[in-house]
């Protein structure tokens, strides 16, 4: 599926962000996955559940149901569901069909993410979730905020595209956070098997508007930011300003250090979520600033959106795969394309390898 080859859409035994921790509670939520809907909700303990969100009677909706203690009853009929997804209650009979029973799939809590498991569960290792440590989440330098939530208006491999070339930061950002001549700079690129990054470097740049503001200082600046991806989901980027080294007042002195946190899950076919938190080295204790700023930041984020969206309904609207002429700035794009690629084949080979068990990647 466009942008990668024909019959390819999403790995199924990987980790994705499901939700922010402090979106599900008590209440349940609907929120579509890979293509599924499923149903979260939290036990009277407090532990999240993921649940196959279509009842198997007659399709209503499970994260639209209520709760009955630590159950699940479907608000259609009363059928009820435990969080391992067994039936325990029909009403209207007292004989259980073996059928009867919906998926549960594996979650996990990380910092204030819960991540899910859409694949095989006997696959789900715990350990290949990013440490959070390491990708500086707690980073004692740092005050980090999350909670933003964007819904995607098109296919989750967009918005990778996106991150993948920043280019697009001169003029989708423009009167943002964009600033620098790219065709003057090196892109600096690295990759292994499951992540790949990038990093430029620009000196003696305007500063951009949006940080112009946010620092009060409108002089030239030195700028260096990159990004990382852990597949299949988490960009990890950096971003920092220094006032820059020709200027004759405190030359070289930082203005601000930012993390930034891309988690990118797809939702539908043409529709995907989109979690955003920021981190910062200044004002950390002014949490009216730092709300303020990933306020602002979100605006930036819409103008991705609205980019996004447009280039869905222009993809949708041709049907297939439209041809495209690659630049120079798209290298990383390419090698990320061809990583994910290589995550999906190598799940569908394993699931068509005789006696496998592995549900194959969705295609």
């Amino acid at each position: 599926m466009y942008p990668l080859a024909e019959g390819l859409y999403a790995a199924r035994n990987q980790w994705y962000v499901a939700g922010w921790s402090k979106e599900i509670n008590r209440e349940p939520m609907e929120r579509w996955i890979l293509n599924e809907p499923v149903a979260f909700y939290r036990t009277e303990a407090g532990e999240p559940v993921a649940l196959a969100g279509r009842c198997p009677h007659r399709h209503f909706p499970l994260g639209k149901s209520r709760l009955v203690g630590d159950n699940i009853e479907c608000s259609y009929h009363g059928i009820t569901f435990s969080p391992k997804g067994a039936c325990v209650r029909i009403p209207s009979q007292a004989a259980v069909p073996s059928s009867c029973s919906v998926k549960s799939f594996p979650v996990v809590e990380r910092w204030e993410w819960v991540w899910i498991w859409m694949g095989d569960p006997a696959l789900a290792d715990e350990s290949l979730i990013p440490d959070h440590h390491l990708i500086g989440l707690t980073d004692p330098d740092f005050t980090i905020l999350g909670g933003s939530y964007h819904a995607v208006p098109g296919r989750y491999m967009l918005m990778h595209d996106n991150l993948f070339d920043l280019t697009h930061f001169a003029y989708l950002h423009k009167t943002s956070i964009g600033s620098g001549d790219f065709s003057s700079v090196e892109e600096q690129r690295e990759n292994g098997d499951d992540w790949i990054s990038s990093r430029r470097v620009f000196p003696d740049i305007d500063c951009p508007p949006f940080y112009a503001d946010l620092f009060d200082y409108y002089g030239k600046i030195d700028r260096e930011f990159g990004m990382k991806l852990y597949l299949p989901c988490l960009h990890v980027g950096f971003d920092n300003l220094f006032r820059a080294t020709t200027v004759d007042e405190r030359a070289g002195e930082v203005l601000g250090r930012i993390k930034v946190y891309h988690a990118i899950t797809p939702a539908t076919r043409n529709t995907a979520h989109y979690f955003f938190a920021l981190g910062r080295t200044f004002k950390r204790d002014d949490a009216a600033f730092g709300q303020a700023m990933l306020d602002n930041i979100s605006k930036v984020v819409e103008e991705d959106l609205v980019a996004t969206r447009e280039i869905e309904a222009m993809i949708t609207g041709l049907g297939g795969a439209p041809d495209e002429v690659l630049l120079k700035a798209d290298a990383t794009c390419v090698r990320g394309r061809r990583l994910f690629e290589g995550l999906i084949r190598k799940e569908q080979a394993r699931a068509a390898a005789p006696g496998a068990k592995a549900p194959a990647a969705v295609g």
